[in-house]
């Protein structure tokens, strides 16, 4: 089995799929994927997207219950994580990344989030798990590296599309993105603004868009902008193209605003998870262009995030 502490909504939900499914192939059994949302749960409601939204896709049929490491780990996997506790009341002797550095060695997937440095992520999957050498795995992480499940990419391809057809009030729209050259622009507002995220998060001011909106006109021939935001009226207020644009209306389920963004042919997106899995998904691979912030978080870090490909056109922005 492969069981799995979901964390977040959907964006990264799709990241901790991904990374499970790959490991389950890797294992090359038909092992039971389990996913454990109730962290997801406990942080707000189902209406504000705090739920399990994996559903809505056609994804490998998995079981959402509860993991307990007592009954799901072996017996040397409960030795190892009984040791980590113990230490853990004693104020860790080691730390935290130790651990988890000898939990992985055994099927225990735990990394902590570090701003998505490749180079710590990659060997969990390539030095470890390609053998099938263990029954139970445990994984506890956000896995935003795309590299991890590069390999199972037409799988999920298929497996991330909504199980639902397109709303039929969306076919004007659908018609837009299909005939032109359509450009998906996130705007990630919300949360990213309340003072508990924003020092982290709040990576991309209205500046971004700007520079980002003039770069596509030098590099896609007749772009037509279709925006994405969860405060859409703001961004009609504030953000004037001088080119044809549209605007989702914002009320959407999840799954069908990813499929008109992941529809579109180029894009213009914010440090979000969502937006980075709808450039992913979009099936326009020879000449699709891609903007983004040219650092993911408010933190440095060495090197560049794993999300921004080097591919991207990237677009400077102050750290906040």
């Amino acid at each position: 089995m492969v069981a799995t502490f979901i964390k977040d909504r959907l964006g990264n939900q799709m990241f901790q799929y991904a990374f499970s499914k790959a490991i389950k192939l890797a294992q090359g059994n038909d092992s039971p994927l389990i996913f454990d949302f109730s962290n997801v749960y406990k942080k707000g409601k189902p209406e504000d997207g705090w739920e399990d939204s994996l559903r809505y896709f056609k994804v490998e049929k998995y079981r959402n219950e509860k993991i307990r490491m007592r009954k799901y780990t072996s017996i040397l996997q409960k030795f190892i994580f009984s040791l980590y506790i113990l230490d853990g009341k004693f104020g860790f002797f080691f730390s935290k990344e130790s651990w988890f550095s000898l939990f992985r060695k055994y099927g225990l997937l735990f990394v902590s989030n570090n701003g998505g440095n490749a180079q710590y992520y990659y060997p969990i999957y390539h030095k470890y798990f390609n053998h099938g050498t263990f029954k139970k795995i445990i994984c506890n992480g956000y896995f935003e590296v795309p590299a991890l499940f590069e390999n199972i990419k037409p799988i999920l391809m298929e497996e991330f599309t909504p199980k639902l057809p397109p709303r039929t009030e969306n076919k004007y729209l659908y018609d837009v993105i299909n005939s032109t050259n359509s450009v998906c622009v996130t705007v990630r507002r919300g949360d990213y603004l309340d003072d508990r995220y924003r020092k982290k998060f709040f990576v991309c001011d209205i500046n971004y868009f700007i520079a980002a909106i003039k770069k596509v006109k030098e590099v896609v021939h007749n772009p037509v902008f279709v925006f994405f935001s969860n405060d859409i009226e703001w961004v009609k207020k504030n953000i004037s193209v001088d080119a044809p644009s549209f605007y989702e209306s914002g009320t959407d389920p999840v799954w069908e605003t990813l499929r008109l963004m992941y529809s579109c042919k180029h894009f213009i997106i914010s440090n979000s998870t969502f937006a980075w899995w709808a450039q992913y998904l979009s099936r326009n691979t020879e000449n699709k262009v891609v903007i983004s912030p040219d650092h993911w978080f408010n933190i440095k870090i060495e090197g560049r995030s794993s999300l921004i490909s080097d591919d991207f056109i990237t677009i400077p922005c102050e750290y906040k």
